[in-house]
C-alpha cells in the first residue's frame, strides 16, 4: 500500500467535503490526511487528500471524484513532482536546564522554531516533509511529549506540474 496525494480544485460550497469524503468511505478507502483552504481563484477551494492504496484503487477514486459536479480539477501529485509539507506544533516537557538546552539544540538542527517557553515545557513549531516531522517527534518523545498537533499534508506541484 502506497501513499497517494491528490490535489482537488473544488467549488466553495457547503456539502462538497461531505460528498467527497463519503465517496472514499463508500469504497472502503481511508483518508490519512485532508486539508482544505481557499485558493487563488475566488469561489474555489483547494483540497489536498492523502490516501493509502494501490494504483488501481487510486485510478478508480480519481475517475469517481472527477464525476462530482463541484470538482473542477483533479491532479495526482506524485512525490517526485510535488512539494509536500506538514505543520507540527509540539509541546515538550523539560525537567531542567540541561534538557531545555538539548531540546533547543535539536529544534535548531531540524529548523524548528520555539514559539513558547515555560518553566516546565517548550513549544515548538516545525513545517517540513511528513517523514522528517515523524523523525523529529520520535526524538522529542525522549523528553516527554505533552501535546502534539499536526495540520495534515498539503502539497503543490513543482514548476509546470501545477498547471496540468
Amino acid at each position: 500500500m502506497q501513499t497517494h496525494i491528490i490535489s482537488l480544485l473544488v467549488e466553495d460550497q457547503p456539502g462538497v467535503l461531505t460528498r467527497m469524503s463519503g465517496m472514499f468511505t463508500q469504497r472502503g478507502i481511508n483518508i490519512t490526511s485532508l486539508t482544505v483552504s481557499p485558493c487563488e481563484k475566488e469561489g474555489l477551494s483547494r483540497m489536498t487528500v492523502a490516501i493509502k492504496g494501490s494504483e488501481r484503487e487510486l485510478e478508480k477514486v480519481r475517475k469517481q471524484i472527477s464525476n462530482l459536479i463541484e470538482v473542477v480539477k483533479v491532479v495526482d501529485l506524485g512525490e517526485s513532482e510535488a512539494i509536500v509539507r506538514d505543520l507540527c506544533l509540539l509541546k515538550v516537557h523539560v525537567k531542567n536546564s540541561e534538557a531545555r538546552s538539548e531540546v533547543m539544540q535539536l529544534a535548531e538542527s531540524y529548523g524548528a522554531k520555539i514559539v513558547d517557553a515555560a518553566l516546565d515545557s517548550v513549544t515548538l513549531e516545525l513545517t517540513e516533509e511528513p517523514e522528517r516531522i515523524n523523525r523529529f517527534v520520535d526524538l522529542m518523545r525522549h523528553f516527554g511529549v505533552k501535546q502534539l498537533f499536526r495540520t495534515g499534508v498539503t502539497a503543490i506541484g513543482t514548476g509546470a506540474g501545477l498547471e496540468r
